[in-house]
């Protein structure tokens, strides 16, 4: 049949020529329709209901053998060790040929930081984690907002950086190493972190942000600790957080 403008389209059409739809096409319509719906209020209930983590929430606190909670992570399949050097001398740096670059790299700018003498509570962290056997390794983190972590692990203790500073100026992780080195030179391990020392790192881990080439990109942990520091009250913060007063 031809369609109101004469033409003759091969479409179905009305007795007066008015094209209609196809059986097939509308089933096909309906399916879909039923689908996009069900997506829908998949999407809502696995999305809309997640709750924006406040900067001093996305370093969750840890417990008396790790210093903040970083959930499951996956290490670097290559079990090759190497001996870290300059003020890092006695610390081992675990993973491939460049895990272990990066480690090394963000070591070496943590050791020009400790020469200024200004982080005194990172440089006895160092000197802990000597003492401890330490490691130092990259681990991707369950957590995704948490740039380093620090556990014991059989009867060491191990200091773990965010593989994002692979991908980067392996620098960019000094600040998050002195981070973990602070909370070596208090109590931890045996205590958890207290919001007094996370509170304490955070301002450590700003001062050496400062100090260090960022560009106009710097990490996030250096975003959230500016943030954290100019609220009225960041010791409390912290206690919402969930650390211990």
């Amino acid at each position: 049949m031809a369609s109101p403008g004469g033409v003759g389209d091969g479409l179905p059409a009305l007795s007066n020529g008015e094209p209609v739809l196809a059986r097939w096409f509308v089933i096909t319509m309906l399916v879909l329709f039923v689908a996009a719906i069900a997506i829908t209020a998949w999407a809502f209930v696995a999305f809309g209901g997640r709750v924006e983590l406040t900067a001093a929430e996305r370093r969750p606190p840890g417990t008396s053998t790790v210093t903040h909670e970083r959930g499951s992570a996956v290490l670097n399949a290559t079990i090759e060790y190497e001996d870290a050097t300059g003020c890092a001398d006695g610390i081992e740096l675990f993973g491939d040929a460049g895990a272990r670059a990066t480690t090394d790299r963000a070591l070496a700018a943590t050791c020009q930081l400790l020469a200024s003498g200004d982080f005194p509570r990172a440089e006895a962290g160092l000197d802990a984690l000597r003492v401890g056997n330490g490691l130092v390794r990259i681990a991707t983190f369950e957590f995704t907002g948490t740039e380093s972590s620090t556990r014991v692990e059989d009867d060491r203790i191990v200091l773990e950086l965010s593989p994002r500073f692979q991908f980067a100026n392996a620098t960019r992780g000094a600040p998050f190493v002195l981070h973990e080195l602070v909370h070596l030179g208090d109590s931890w391990p045996g205590t958890p972190v207290s919001a007094t020392q996370e509170l304490g790192a955070t301002e450590v881990v700003q001062r050496a942000c400062e100090r260090l080439s960022m560009g106009d990109d710097p990490p996030l942990g250096c975003i959230d600790a500016d943030t954290i520091l100019a609220l009225d009250d960041p010791l409390a913060a912290f206690v919402d957080a969930g650390y211990r007063p």
